[in-house]
């Protein structure tokens, strides 16, 4: 069952329970958090973007976890593992993030070292981090995105066993960017890369995991992407399967993935049901990152590597090869 929500709702009842379970094309949830009912600091929120950009991914985080902020800028070589990094970790900090994400906002992060702002206007994503550590004297990032309201993304509302959880999810793939990132003389160029955000709102079971897959690029000059994911929260309302041409969303229901448990650099083979997609996925690099603090534990594989397979619109098979994107597998307490 894939429930579509075409009209504006309200997130959350008075009791915290979700009004409505299921999936939009765009942001059609209002994310009135002063409804949640859980314990206070289970509350989790976050903006992540991510760019591709040849061989490099160009990582940046504004977040918390009520109880502390998460603030990172990440950028990685994908051939060689070379990794430049500058971020910020304050308990008992937490950083005010916007409502809604395809409406005006500012957010922001200060303090002596690091500053990191996201702004949305009605034609753009201004995104921009200036800073220094221990390792680097002259860190900057500056990233302007193309914001077309009119581009389709994939939006749910997930519910969890306990009524009071939830998770609000906000996935959208950008086609048209500007911008570097500098860490000290060390230079990338980010103009014509694609990416996404993932903007993230809800409290959930402390022990979960989930997988999840990205892709944005062009077939033949027309815009395409796709969002996938499962094993987080119950997805018989909606899944997070979707993908993108021309900028318009095509649903996709429960797929089916054969990988090797054991190997994440093994081939993925993943398709639907329907025979609406199918991917053939051969890693190069898995991003492993693990992090301990305090009862915190979050272990990652986000496994970047190529894609080709097919998908099909209005009946018409179009075919890629050779497109670099992520799939990541996540197990957290947190």
């Amino acid at each position: 069952m894939q429930n579509q929500i075409t009209d504006k709702v309200l997130l959350l009842n008075n009791k915290g329970h979700l009004n409505q379970k299921g999936y939009a094309t765009k942001m059609n949830f209002i994310y009135n958090k002063e409804n949640v009912k859980s314990f206070p600091l289970k509350l989790k929120e976050w903006n992540f973007y991510q760019f591709i950009k040849d061989k490099y991914s160009l990582q940046l985080t504004i977040g918390h976890v009520s109880y502390a902020c998460s603030i990172n800028a990440t950028l990685i070589n994908l051939e060689t593992g070379n990794r430049h990094e500058i971020g910020a970790f304050k308990l008992f900090k937490t950083p005010s993030l916007d409502d809604n994400p395809e409406e005006y906002s500012y957010n922001e992060y200060k303090d002596e070292n690091l500053f990191m702002s996201f702004e949305v206007t009605d034609g753009k994503r201004i995104l921009y981090v200036k800073g220094k550590n221990e390792k680097y004297k002259d860190v900057e990032i500056r990233l302007d995105i193309e914001n077309d309201i009119n581009n389709e993304k994939m939006v749910i509302a997930t519910p969890f066993k306990k009524k009071t959880q939830f998770y609000l999810n906000y996935k959208e793939n950008y086609y048209n960017v500007i911008g570097y990132a500098r860490f000290d003389d060390f230079e990338v160029s980010f103009d014509n890369a694609t990416g996404l955000i993932d903007w993230g709102r809800g409290v959930w079971p402390f022990s979960h995991q989930w997988f999840w897959g990205n892709l944005t690029s062009f077939i033949n000059n027309v815009p395409f992407g796709f969002n996938i994911g499962w094993g987080f929260g119950d997805l018989s309302n909606a899944t997070e399967n979707m993908f993108f041409y021309n900028k318009k969303a095509y649903k996709l229901g429960e797929l089916i993935v054969n990988r090797n448990p054991n190997n994440y650099m093994d081939p993925w083979h993943l398709k639907d049901k329907e025979g609406n997609i199918e991917l053939h996925f051969t890693p190069i690099y898995d991003n492993y990152t693990f992090n301990k603090v305090l009862f915190v534990n979050t272990h990652c594989d986000q496994v970047y590597g190529y894609f080709k397979g097919f998908i099909k619109v209005d009946g018409k098979k179009i075919e890629f090869d050779n497109i670099l994107a992520f799939i990541e597998h996540a197990v957290n307490k947190w």
